[in-house]
């Protein structure tokens, strides 16, 4: 199945700050963000169908972000049935919307979840139908020359021991034509192509706990507020 890359805009405010940030410092290259690690693919084979993955931590508060960043340039990596349970006090799924089935198709923020792009990477991930394991639903991500997330925050007990499932797939197995001959993930591009989708940056990072956002820089707000500005006395033109 062919997934086409998009970019979701809500407001004409963001739309603005897409633009403010574009002109001021497209991302390039950019690495994953740092935060505590339980997973990655690093190194894992690039292939077409679904493999499963488990990863555990111990939670150290009453809450505990669950985060999984990804960076697909030349394609995109499908994540599925995610399951997430306290082994030490025996619990069912507690995530919500782990499998994707609420949707919304075509949502950036599945429900239940929450989507960071820290570092303004265009072609962002977003819920789609009949990519997941059987058909189903899946989140389906192309983020290129950076990474984009999503994150759930759970209900945790400190000292207790929390297992994740999840399954992960990819839309273009193997060197994917334009990666360089890199069969395997990997967190930065190294085939010096920083055009849009020509890098061979593909990796998936999962978290247990809260991912930093990267605040937009000084010369965005300000071509962010001119912009406003400029819808301000449109309106009053109209007027």
């Amino acid at each position: 199945m062919e997934f086409r890359k998009f970019l979701t805009v809500t407001t004409v405010a963001c739309v603005a700050l897409g633009f403010a940030n574009a002109a001021n410092s497209a991302p390039t290259n950019e690495p994953p963000p740092v935060g505590t690690i339980i997973d990655q693919l690093t190194g894992q084979p690039i292939i077409g169908t679904y493999s499963t993955r488990t990863a555990s931590f111990v939670a150290t508060a009453a809450s505990t972000n669950l985060s999984f960043a990804i960076r697909e340039d030349p394609a995109f990596l499908l994540l599925d049935n995610l399951s997430l349970v306290d082994v030490t006090t025996s619990s069912g799924n507690l995530l919500v919307n782990g499998d994707f089935e609420l949707g919304p198709i075509g949502a950036s923020a599945p429900t239940g979840w929450t989507y960071l792009n820290t570092f303004g990477a265009s072609f962002g991930g977003a819920v789609q139908s009949g990519c997941g394991v059987g058909g189903s639903n899946c989140y389906d991500d192309g983020a290129v020359q950076a990474y984009d997330a999503i994150t759930q925050a759970i209900a945790t007990t400190a000292g207790d021991t929390y297992q994740l499932t999840y399954s992960y797939s990819d839309s273009c197995p193997g060197d994917c034509g334009t990666a360089g001959g890199v069969t395997a993930y990997q967190p930065l591009s190294t085939n010096g192509d920083v055009s849009d989708t020509g890098g061979n940056g593909r990796d998936m990072f999962v978290y247990a706990g809260a991912l930093p956002v990267r605040a937009p820089e000084p010369g965005s707000l300000a071509l962010l507020g001119g912009a406003l500005v400029g819808l301000g006395w449109l309106r009053r033109r109209r007027a």
